[in-house]
């Protein structure tokens, strides 16, 4: 059987090395989380021994219309696949995406071939965007002052609780969260804010009305987003359009109560535009885990915000977890196995 995978940044095929393919450091983690990791982590060729796989990796159109006409399966992560090319997979019995955004994938052309399309989860998103929760509340609840105020030994006077010993903590359901974007990690973040009692909004290039009522949130306009919120995360994919589309007028918009969060793409925002608004107060704060430049340089000036307490900054790690990239290999190469040994497949579109 012939599979095709068009993923240009590898995840795909990054969680289905073999267990002696994995460094030491990887392998001493997981057996941490999980005594029988070795027997869990499953290369490509091991879990499809018995049914062999000619796999085909392209990276361009030109190299998928040229794969397509004998192909079996299609597999594609963070790809636009034209309608026309996809025509050309005579026989296909599968499309597969790994993540459950699958808007890059033409539906509609394969159902009128009768072709099947999957779209399975990303754990790498939902990491992602537990992240994003833990910069929310670390925020609201001040906890980075709170830290010191107890490393300090400054929350007691005369043997009782000091009582101006913590200032400024606010309630997640007094606020209006807004999405910058509502694709396969903004929606997560938008059910954790249900369960807060927040008003939630979101601006996309493409509206998702059948979502809304699913996920509590309201469409509304790119400055009125900007606008309204009081916490403003961005979710957004960097490509030509979208390079430094959030800069000094928005950040102009914004509430000088409100937190900005990027745990996108450092690209997306104009950095220096930020740490001025920071600086001058129009902002309460901001966390990011992406910068501009990455690693972010030592002398950056984030980091003195960093220090004052104005943003919280992480090394562009909200991504990780050992098993992120495992499950969503798996899940995605498992359903393909299904496909073969003439199973059910799951997470059918």
């Amino acid at each position: 059987m012939k599979v095709v995978v068009w993923d240009n940044i590898g995840n795909v095929l990054w969680g289905m090395r073999a267990w002696d393919k994995w460094d030491a450091v990887n392998r001493a983690q997981l057996l941490a989380e999980d005594p029988d990791a070795a027997e869990k982590v499953m290369s490509l060729a091991e879990m499809f021994r018995d049914y062999p796989l000619e796999l085909c990796e392209v990276h361009t159109e030109d190299e998928l219309a040229a794969a397509l006409p004998d192909a079996d399966v299609l597999i594609v992560h963070k790809e636009t696949v034209p309608p026309d090319f996809l025509k050309q997979g005579r026989n296909l019995r599968l499309v597969q995406h790994l993540g459950q955004d699958y808007r890059g994938v033409p539906v509609e052309t394969a159902r009128a071939m009768n072709v099947p399309v999957a779209a399975t989860p990303l754990i790498n998103y939902i990491a992602v965007a537990e992240h994003t929760w833990a910069f929310i509340l670390n925020h609201l609840k001040r906890l980075p002052a709170q830290r010191d105020l107890m490393t300090a030994r400054a929350y007691k006077e005369d043997g009782k609780w000091k009582q101006d010993r913590v200032s400024g903590l606010t309630l997640a359901r007094d606020l209006t969260l807004g999405l910058l974007g509502f694709g396969e990690i903004a929606r997560p973040i938008a059910r954790v804010a249900q369960a807060f009692d927040m008003q939630i909004l979101y601006w996309d290039i493409q509206r998702f009305p059948d979502l809304e009522s699913v996920y509590g949130v309201s469409y509304t306009g790119w400055d009125e987003l900007f606008r309204r919120s009081d916490v403003l995360s961005v979710h957004l994919a960097l490509n030509e359009q979208t390079y430094g589309i959030v800069g000094a007028r928005e950040f102009a918009l914004m509430k000088p109560t409100s937190l900005f969060i990027n745990t996108a793409r450092g690209k997306l925002v104009d950095q220096d535009a930020l740490v001025l608004a920071l600086r001058e107060g129009r902002l309460d704060g901001a966390a990011l885990d992406v910068f501009t430049e990455e690693p972010l340089p030592f002398d950056d000036p984030l980091h003195a915000l960093h220090d004052l307490n104005k943003v919280t900054l992480t090394p562009h790690s909200a991504w990780q977890g050992h098993w992120t990239h495992i499950r969503d290999s798996q899940t995605l190469w498992l359903n393909v196995l299904h496909l073969v040994k003439g199973e059910a497949l799951e997470y059918l579109v």
